[in-house]
């Protein structure tokens, strides 16, 4: 009888064969900078929309170091560090910085069509 089968045994089911970096955790991020930079504009800093807020942020700091920094030191131990925060703020500061700028950019077009 066979047991179920382990990350260690098969790295590629972990991953997804990239696919969860190169396409899930980008969407996640780019989410996250969208609708945190929207509590921020908002001005309706209630308690529940600030801890939601402070929860989505810390999740997307998780999923930087866990998902992306963590993941790739253990699957590639020989990349130096450098290339490692390269890969960090490519597939996840980067994203959220485009979240973030997807609703300014939406903003202006709803201000010009004003």
């Amino acid at each position: 009888m066979s047991g179920p089968a382990t990350a260690e045994q098969f790295p590629s089911l972990r991953s997804f064969g990239g696919f969860f970096l190169v396409v899930v955790i980008p969407i996640v991020h780019a989410a996250g900078g969208f609708f945190i930079l929207d509590f921020l504009l908002s001005g309706n800093y209630t308690w529940g929309r600030t801890l939601r807020t402070f929860v989505l942020f810390m999740s997307n700091l998780v999923l930087a170091y866990e998902f992306v920094y963590r993941d790739l030191q253990a699957r590639c131990p020989d990349w130096p560090d450098q290339r490692l925060l390269k890969s960090v703020l490519t597939y996840s500061v980067f994203p959220f910085c485009v979240g973030m700028a997807g609703l300014v950019l939406l903003l202006a077009v709803t201000r010009l069509l004003r």
